[in-house]
């Protein structure tokens, strides 16, 4: 079953859904990710949080955007013109080929399997950047026994939709494991019972 086909149908779909809201965590990715970096890797752009952000928050930003598809680059350019030479239809899992201070990957993990989730993270540590940051979805504890995850599969405009919820508990334990060279900072928001989204922080030490 084909799934997460980021065509312009779901494109519309996700942006009139959640494409302008700024919930808490989200913000705190973003002040996170610009502190005490001057360039930054958007893994995932999408249509272009991260970037109407930085646009509205510092001036001139040297910022490079990579998506999987070529809808959400197509919509970001449109947005934010000015920055379309640097916004690239490019597949996170395979190498990244434009190395800056920071790294964000925001609402991307949550959408790609775990062998998918591996080949991101290991394509961010060869870069080894300054600062690096991304979010899992994670349900309670008691709901998750440890080692194992759960993908659920939502209803979207062209057919079923991934969504990863997985043991915040392990994939702790493997990326203090993998980036042994950065201080860690975790951060826990409710999204509703039971279940949560966890922010990975990471400083390179």
């Amino acid at each position: 079953m084909k799934t997460n086909d980021w065509n312009e149908a779901e494109v519309n779909r996700a942006e009139k859904t959640w494409g302008h809201k700024t919930p808490q965590y989200t913000i705190d990715m973003f002040e996170f990710a610009i502190d005490d970096c001057k360039s930054w890797l958007d893994l995932g752009c999408g249509f272009g949080r991260f970037l109407e952000y930085l646009d509205n928050t510092l001036p001139d930003p040297d910022y490079i955007g990579y998506d999987s598809s070529p809808d959400m680059v197509e919509r970001i350019q449109e947005r934010f013109p000015i920055y379309s030479p640097r916004i690239f239809v490019h597949d996170i899992t395979t190498p990244i080929n434009n190395a800056q201070e920071s790294i964000i990957c925001s609402a991307v993990l949550i959408h790609i399997t775990l062998a998918d989730q591996d080949k991101v993270l290991n394509n961010i540590k060869a870069i080894n950047p300054k600062s690096i940051a991304f979010d899992i979805n994670s349900p309670s504890e008691k709901w998750l026994l440890k080692g194992e995850h759960f993908e659920r599969f939502i209803r979207g405009s062209q057919g079923n939709f991934r969504m990863t919820w997985q043991s915040h508990y392990d994939f702790t334990k493997k990326i203090i494991k993998m980036f042994d060279n950065y201080s860690l900072t975790t951060k826990f928001y409710k999204v509703r019972t039971n279940r949560h989204k966890v922010l990975y922080l990471l400083r390179r030490k």
